[in-house]
């Protein structure tokens, strides 16, 4: 529920870099038709400016329902691959950070064409909500960030990208299991790249209990107490990408992302959705 505020992804694979298994953010920008177990990586670095709503109190600090906020952020890309161990770095993508490593490139049922990807990974999907982090947070115990792990599993189909995570917490924060489902398709234009992207998201109710309810220890009167059931959340995006020379990138999207529908009955909760409308302009080294 709370990974939503974001950066950039990667440059359309005719226009720069060797198409490489990834995130799904990322190579749906790129036009990806296959994964590519090669090594190397590649870096880009750019300013892009941001708008959008955030459900969550405290995030940011004297958030309000509804409230419009700009920022301009660092936009930084980047992805390297050595046996099958590698980083992703993608500041828009809805995952962001990932480490793991690429045990199986093969073909499916459709065809003998190397376009199936099964990955290990891990990544921080919540961050931390505390006093140190937001004023809005004080008198409320630290809820922590954490780090998961598990498998991902990414098809390519033509012009469509499906890729599933299944996530367990391993840093001992919340014990909490995530799964997620989601569909990428990209169309080409010219020199445009447009794509879209729709995904389910289910937090277990441990997730949701250690990070939405307030337990009788620190309820207040701003903060009842409340217990936090498991949920849904789906994201829906449209975005393009557009090489503006060889070294300079531009893309951008919309984004909405709609909550389970018991998300307003937390107090840590605003709204059940929010929206993003974001541009970054990279250049690729």
């Amino acid at each position: 529920m709370r990974r939503f505020v974001i950066g950039s992804v990667a440059v359309i694979a005719s226009h720069a870099i060797t198409c490489v298994a990834g995130d799904l953010s990322s190579d749906v920008r790129k036009g990806a038709s296959g994964p590519d177990s090669g090594n190397g990586g590649y870096v880009e670095v750019g300013a892009g400016l941001n708008t959008y709503t955030s459900p969550i109190v405290g995030l940011p600090e004297g958030n309000k329902k509804g409230e419009v906020h700009t920022e301009i952020f660092l936009d930084i890309n980047a992805r390297y691959q050595y046996n099958g161990w590698f980083m992703e770095l993608f500041s828009q993508s809805l995952e962001q950070f990932t480490m793991g490593y690429n045990f199986f490139n093969g073909s499916n049922a459709y065809n003998n064409e190397g376009n199936c990807a099964l990955d290990w990974v891990a990544l921080a999907e919540h961050d931390e909500m505390s006093a140190d982090e937001s004023n809005d947070y004080r008198g409320l115990k630290t809820r922590r960030s954490d780090f998961m792990s598990g498998p991902r599993a990414t098809v390519y189909l033509d012009n469509y990208i499906v890729q599933l995570h299944a996530l367990t917490d391993i840093s001992r924060t919340h014990y909490g299991e995530l799964y997620s489902l989601k569909l990428a398709r990209h169309w080409q234009y010219r020199n445009w790249n447009f794509h879209g992207i729709v995904g389910a998201t289910y937090r277990s109710r441990e997730i949701a209990d250690y990070y939405y309810s307030i337990d009788a220890s620190e309820a207040s009167e701003k903060y009842p107490e409340y217990n936090a059931p498991a949920g849904m959340s789906y994201v829906t995006e449209l975005g393009a990408t557009y090489p503006l020379s060889e070294k300079w990138v531009f893309r951008g999207f919309i984004r909405r992302i709609d909550l389970d529908r018991n998300a307003n009955d937390s107090p840590l909760i605003l709204d059940d959705r929010s929206e993003m409308i974001a541009t970054a302009i990279s250049y690729v080294f």
